[in-house]
This record gives C-alpha cells, sequence and structure tokens, in this order.
C-alpha cells in the first residue's frame, strides 16, 4: 500500500504541460481574491515573482484566459436554463448525410425549427462592440 502512495506522490509532482494548463488549477483562487477586490495586476506580479507558472504571465494573458474561465462556467447554466426560466431544449447536433436524396430532403423539411432560439443566437454572436 505505501507503494500505491508513492506513486500517487510522484504522479502528481509531474507539472502540467501548459500555461494554460496551469492557470486553470488556479483559477478558482484567483477568483476568489478576485471577489476580495485584489487587482488583477496584483495577482500577475505575485505569480510572476513566485515563478510558479514556470512562465511569464502578462496581464493581457490573465484576462483573456479568465474570460475563458467564466464562460467555460456560465455554459453549463445556460444550457439547462432558457431566458423563460423553463428548461432550455437540447441543442439539435447537425450531421451532415453522406448523400442528399428525397427521404433526407422529406426528413429535414419536416423537422421545426426554434425560430426564436436562432435569433437569439444570432443576436449574441453578432453583438455589436463598441459605441
Amino acid at each position: 500500500m505505501g507503494e500505491s502512495k508513492d506513486a500517487r506522490a510522484l504522479i502528481d509532482a509531474i507539472p502540467s504541460p501548459t500555461l494554460a494548463s496551469r492557470l486553470r488549477a488556479l483559477m478558482p483562487a484567483i477568483e476568489r481574491r478576485l471577489e476580495m477586490g485584489v487587482h488583477l495586476q496584483a495577482i500577475v506580479n505575485v505569480l510572476n515573482e513566485s515563478g510558479a507558472l514556470g512562465a511569464e504571465l502578462k496581464l493581457a494573458t490573465l484576462r483573456t484566459y479568465l474570460q475563458r474561465y467564466r464562460a467555460a462556467q456560465r455554459a453549463p447554466a445556460q444550457r439547462q436554463v432558457s431566458a423563460g426560466g423553463a428548461a432550455a431544449p437540447a441543442p439539435h447536433p447537425y450531421v451532415r448525410p453522406a448523400a442528399v436524396t428525397p427521404a433526407v430532403l422529406r426528413e429535414v423539411r419536416s423537422e421545426e425549427i426554434d425560430l426564436h432560439g436562432l435569433a437569439e443566437l444570432g443576436k449574441s454572436t453578432f453583438k455589436k462592440k463598441g459605441p
């Protein structure tokens, strides 16, 4: 049983191969500090001074990873609840048929299209940025 613990310790000691994976592991702690009012630049300074990431971190890089992390955290909740508060339907995965046959066309024509959902997707995808 001692060998099992030693093996786990060795595996846990393997460093993450990418800056992104090392930052992902720290994101919950970074979020807590930001909620407490710590400035993002202070976090960057501490991470760079400690050498914990094994690479120099820039403020813009941390902002980008933080934005991606927050989007990933929101994504499961957005899939479960629609804007109206009811459970959102599962997205319809589009699978391109090998050949377009009359039978395939009949099937596609019979499917109902959620125009409201499509409009909301378009609005969120093509939001105007800036004034």
